[in-house]
């Protein structure tokens, strides 16, 4: 069958242009579903060196942000950690990263949007057959840059936005303006439905503070969501707070214990070509490599990443300075796998 298949893509048997394309969609189905057993099973089997390249990547066009939330460590950034990624990195990135990633999170601790290149980025990504998906605290959507993001093809966009009222949202998102922000994505929501474009997937995300759920909360939420009525707004989400590998709080002191699904998952590149082994290491305490000096897949079995997840395993966290305080290992487990994860791999929606 796969060679039938293979044979049909490189035209030696002609099919018409949809038929092709449903071939290849069901293709990357299907590679989705083989390469994450592959890695359930080594992360189940607490393999410490696998045999498959990583699914996921996280990649940092900015460090930079123009809020100062109170749950986010941004804030404590220093001077040289603060940067753009300049464009040929991305592009070497993507062009390594094409033949095995399935899944490309461009963004991580700073605010994407401030990239003046954001929309080429989009492109190059998508023109290298990515599934793409990018945060943004929304309060630099303008209009040209909501018409580019459909334009480039966008998978997933999610707004990162807390509190159902005005006093809420700018408690928690310091320095955002709350009429402002939501004019910005009704506006993305409006050109989305007057283009009738499927994509981005659009998600509104708010974090569990405990201000989300003051006095006539229900109320309030109703209120809000009155104002995305009949736009494409495909889902809300309320998330945990966490902490940050103890950057913004100590982790709970519980009897559960779970494997970093992170170090079996993904990679995560800095705007400067630094490889980190999670999106929690937030200050680059584990640096793995840099990209131009190591190639992904050779950092992905890397002495230093191998002896990572060892000591994950073997609960030896005594010398991981985020580990150790991370309250990702402190989460109850489905199968082995920690509970949110186990959905959210299951429902392509890891972010």
């Amino acid at each position: 069958m796969n060679w039938l298949i293979f044979s049909y893509l490189n035209n030696s048997i002609k099919l018409p242009l949809d038929e092709v394309n449903d071939i290849k969609k069901k293709m990357k189905k299907l590679d989705y579903w083989w390469r994450l057993f592959q890695a359930f099973k080594a992360y189940h089997r607490h393999q410490w060196q696998v045999k498959y390249p990583p699914l996921r990547l996280w990649l940092e066009p900015t460090s930079l942000c123009n809020l100062r939330c109170p749950m986010c460590p941004n804030r404590e950034l220093k001077r040289e950690e603060k940067g753009f990624m300049e464009m040929t990195l991305f592009k070497k990135i993507i062009e390594e990263a094409r033949d095995f990633i399935l899944d490309l999170h461009l963004y991580h601790r700073g605010e994407s949007l401030l990239h003046p290149k954001i929309i080429d980025m989009i492109k190059i990504a998508k023109e290298a057959g990515l599934f793409i998906k990018l945060h943004t605290n929304a309060t630099v959507l303008t209009e040209s840059l909501a018409r580019g993001i459909i334009d480039a093809g966008l998978d997933q966009l999610t707004f990162s936005f807390d509190g159902f009222d005005k006093a809420t949202y700018e408690k928690i998102r310091v320095n955002g303006r709350f009429e402002k922000t939501v004019a910005n994505i009704l506006r993305f929501l409006e050109i989305k439905k007057e283009r009738k474009a499927k994509k981005p997937i659009t998600i509104l995300e708010l974090i569990a503070f405990p201000e989300l759920y003051s006095l006539n909360f229900k109320k309030k939420k109703k209120a809000f969501l009155q104002r995305f009525r009949r736009l494409p707004l495909d889902r809300l989400e309320i998330r945990d707070l966490h902490n940050w590998a103890g950057e913004t709080g100590e982790p709970p002191s519980n009897q559960f214990y779970s494997l970093c699904p992170f170090l079996w998952l993904s990679l995560v590149v800095l705007w400067d070509g630094t490889v980190l082994p999670c999106t929690q290491d937030f200050h680059g305490f584990y640096p793995l490599g840099r990209v131009g000096a190591n190639s992904l897949l050779e950092i992905w079995n890397s002495p230093a990443l191998v002896e990572l997840r060892k000591k994950i395993i073997d609960r030896n966290l005594n010398s991981l300075e985020t580990c150790s305080r991370c309250d990702r290992l402190r989460r109850p487990t489905l199968f082995g796998v920690p509970r949110d994860y186990f959905w959210k791999m299951l429902l392509r929606r890891m972010s």
